[in-house]
């Protein structure tokens, strides 16, 4: 067996692109920030371990859940207790951001179905812009409006 044959293939950028649906570019940002290395250099050329398309998938489905590319490289450069922080923190942040959500929601849906039928004209939405100039959440004011 020759060497070519017990050696690995490697992956070029454009092949871990094509497998994994990421610009080059990106990758090219994923070996600055220390993400996705490659394995060597041919020719001034990045030259992948396969396990590359591995870690591109960790990163994308990071990267969905909410985490940063620094929080990403955290994560991954961490203890198991510092994962299990970050995870916490993660899910606390998540439900926050759900809050939000919710709060803004229920402001839009009054806003659809406004008994002054055009929200610029509700005496209720200018009570709630007032409470929030006054340092009221939107929630707060929101809740006192109604």
């Amino acid at each position: 067996m020759s060497a070519t044959e017990r050696a690995p293939a490697l992956l070029s950028i454009g092949q871990l692109a094509d497998r994994t649906g990421v610009p080059a570019t990106t990758l090219r940002y994923y070996d600055e920030l220390g993400l996705v290395r490659p394995a060597s250099r041919a020719a001034g050329r990045r030259r992948y371990a396969a396990s590359a398309v591995r870690d591109v998938g960790l990163i994308l489905c990071f990267r969905e859940i909410g985490f940063s590319l620094a929080e990403l490289a955290r994560f991954v450069a961490g203890e198991r207790d510092g994962r299990q922080e970050m995870i916490d923190r993660k899910l606390a942040e998540l439900a926050e951001q759900q809050h939000r959500i919710e709060v803004a929601r229920t402001a839009l849906e009054h806003g659809k179905k406004c008994p002054a039928s055009e929200p610029m004209r509700c005496s209720r939405f200018w009570s709630i812009v007032e409470g929030r100039l006054r340092g009221l959440s939107l929630e707060e004011s929101h809740s006192r409006a109604h």
